[in-house]
């Protein structure tokens, strides 16, 4: 039977060495973001753009709040509400990624790669070294690199900052007012450092790199191809090609191919002559 099976890869052709290439390119896809994982990116993205805009709103100078003229109150009014509805979206989403990495495989995976290692320093050091001249190739990173991880624990902090204080400020009426001014001054803070940290790290380290201009699709797609993660995690290409498990968790169709690879496939008269 295993024999077989041998027969029916090489007879077909889907089934060759790369089974889980993409047909048109020839280029090998590996994921970096599952579809749950994009779905809570774009749920983030979008609450963070209603949450800048309408709360940067109240700072506004009150000469232009009034030449809004009569319409003024009803502007405003709406920029509140869409406030809060973007508000209860974030913590929302924010409480599903908390059960997401407690309850499923995937997240699992996503909290344990992302936890601080040793490794990061060393990582971090030596990147340092790189960028000065003193070493000639970048280090090799894992599936996330002590960037990323820096990044996502800033996320986590700020999101729960910004969350408890808003919920402070829009229940005002139990509080005192030391309390209130306390977290009408973190909250402002954090937004300001929340957008800047977006705009200036973020946006340029994800989707503005040079290499992938004029923008990343990984935020879209979920993907990248093996060169690009040859070049930015090689550490983490190298597990994935040397682990079986790995190879049909992050590369896009292998576990399709692998499966269908040990079905057993109907074989052609014109393949047996062929072999012949």
């Amino acid at each position: 039977m295993k024999d077989d099976k041998m027969s029916n890869k090489n007879l077909n052709p889907k089934f060759s060495a790369q089974k889980s290439a993409d047909a048109e390119t020839g280029k090998r896809y590996f994921i970096r973001l599952n579809l749950s994982e994009r779905l809570q990116h774009f749920i983030l993205f979008g609450c963070f753009i209603v949450l800048a805009v309408t709360g940067f709103m109240v700072m506004i100078p009150e000469v232009l709040a009034r030449a809004l003229g009569g319409a003024s109150e009803t502007v405003f009014f709406y920029r509140g509400l869409l406030h809060r509805i973007a508000g209860i979206s974030l913590i929302s989403v924010g409480l599903f990624h908390f059960m997401y990495l407690l309850f499923t495989r995937a997240g699992r995976r996503w909290l344990v790669d992302m936890l601080p290692r040793p490794r990061d320093l060393k990582d971090l050091i030596f990147n340092i070294f790189y960028y000065l001249g003193f070493k000639k190739e970048p280090p090799e990173f894992d599936r996330f690199c002590y960037k990323q991880k820096f990044e996502y624990g800033a996320l986590i902090a700020g999101s729960t900052i910004m969350s408890a204080t808003g919920l402070l400020l829009w229940t005002e009426y139990k509080w005192s007012k030391f309390i209130l001014d306390i977290a009408k001054l973190v909250h402002g803070m954090e937004a300001i450092l929340a957008c800047l940290a977006i705009m200036i790290w973020h946006l340029f380290e994800v989707y503005l790199l040079p290499h992938q201009s004029p923008i990343s699709k990984t935020w879209i797609t979920g993907l990248i191809d093996e060169d690009e993660m040859k070049e930015e995690f090689a550490g983490h290409y190298k597990k994935i090609m040397a682990d079986p498990a790995l190879r049909q968790i992050y590369i896009q169709g292998e576990k399709e191919a692998d499966q269908a690879a040990d079905t057993p496939q109907p074989v052609k008269i014109s393949d047996l002559a062929r072999i012949h």
